[in-house]
């Protein structure tokens, strides 16, 4: 069984160096978790509504601050979890 966690960090350099690992003399970057998605900056509605030129209205869309991730792992994962938030609709998830 999987165990998810949402995550928000700092900035994308802190997400990296909890959730990778730098190997070989490339400095290449190898995940430490099973599926490991980088989502970056999440936006959510202000309330407000803006209208085109074409009569058709959008929300307004503000930045939540952090730098979101979600990752998947099979063993529950405890050092992830002063990063862990709990989203009541998250924007995107393990299908």
């Amino acid at each position: 069984m999987y165990i998810d966690y949402h995550l928000k960090f700092d900035s994308e350099a802190a997400a990296k160096a909890v959730l990778y690992r730098v190997e070989g003399e490339e400095g290449n970057e190898v995940p430490k978790y099973l599926a490991i998605d980088l989502i970056g900056t999440v936006y959510k509605p202000t309330g407000e509504v803006v209208v085109d030129d074409d009569g058709i209205e959008a929300p307004v869309m503000a930045p939540v601050p952090g730098y979101h991730a979600n990752v998947r792992v099979l063993d529950a994962a405890p050092e992830l979890e002063a990063y862990q938030v709990f989203p009541q609709n998250p924007v995107r998830g393990w299908a």
